[in-house]
């Protein structure tokens, strides 16, 4: 599909608007292309992320099996929408390469693993911190500690 410079000004507009925090209208224009259904519950608490007093981040915590994936997928999709370029989900060490996979998968969203191995071959790489580049960056409570 071709886009003219009107399609072009739209979309960026749309994907920047300002919305109020709680305005399902934030999230339209990430759920349009994510290849999740979510149910009313995890969109209430990506909402519930972006009214959060923390304004550098949020932690989503529920009981097992309700889709927190998706819900942090939401939030994410959206502030990468917003060109915030630089963000950390700190997940247990077993689920870093689940929430990696289910990015991509569901959101089309790529993202970075950092563990020993790939910490070590940035500063191999003159990197020396790593978590200071752009992008999506997926570690484990203990690691970053």
């Amino acid at each position: 599909m071709h886009f003219t410079d009107y399609h072009a000004k739209y979309f960026a507009y749309e994907l920047t608007k300002k919305c109020s925090s709680d305005s399902i209208e934030k999230l339209a224009s990430t759920l349009a292309d994510a290849q999740v259904e979510p149910k009313p519950h995890q969109i209430d608490a990506a909402l519930f992320a972006f009214k959060s007093p923390l304004s550098k981040g949020a932690i989503l915590a529920d009981e097992v099996g309700l889709g927190k994936t998706i819900e942090a997928g939401i939030v994410i999709s959206q502030k990468w929408a917003e060109r915030k370029k630089r963000l950390l989900i700190i997940v247990p060490s077993t689920l870093r390469k689940q929430w990696h996979q289910e990015l991509l998968e569901k959101f089309f969203l790529s993202s970075i693993i950092m563990e020993s191995k790939s910490f070590n071959n940035y500063l191999k790489q003159g990197i020396f911190n790593p978590f200071s580049q752009d992008g999506i960056i997926i570690s484990s409570y203990n690691f970053v500690m």
